[in-house]
């Protein structure tokens, strides 16, 4: 039984995301894809810039789970692309952004994000923009340092 856990730690040590950091930039939105979806989850800060690039991407799909990738790393550098991805023409992109700024949960972000409210008419997007601004709220005038201090 020791074996396929071997094999299975070995196979986790051996992933990196050298070649999908590379798939970032590849000319096929399915590479581009992949690779945003492989370093989300293996939230590989290394990848940060190049997901922030994939917010302007042609494809929707693209765009959007960069926007979910970010969200996953808890990318801070991400905060100000992804409000401009809020006002994407795409629903899909709109509410992966939203979601990767909750996930953030960095309360710099609610201005733009009332901003975006005070002006968005899909109802879907709207209901998420309000989940977001009451989430986020919760942060403010929070510090991150010192929170490891505390026992």
């Amino acid at each position: 039984m020791r074996a396929p856990i071997v094999l299975v730690g070995l196979l986790v040590l051996g992933c990196s995301g050298g070649g999908y950091l590379d798939d970032l930039q590849h000319a096929s939105a399915e590479k581009r894809l992949a690779a945003a979806s492989f370093l989300g989850a293996q939230r590989d800060p290394q990848a940060v810039p190049g997901l922030i690039g994939l917010l302007e991407d042609p494809d929707a799909r693209v765009r959007a789970k960069g926007a979910w990738a970010l969200g996953m790393i808890r990318a801070r550098s991400g905060v100000i692309p992804l409000l401009a991805r809020v006002g994407d023409p795409d629903r899909t992109v709109k509410q992966a952004a939203i979601g990767a700024l909750m996930n953030i949960e960095e309360p710099a972000a609610l201005p733009g994000l009332k901003k975006a409210l005070a002006t968005e008419t899909d109802a879907w997007v709207v209901g998420d923009l309000e989940k977001a601004i009451t989430y986020l709220t919760q942060f403010e005038g929070e510090s991150d340092i010192g929170e490891s201090t505390f026992r």
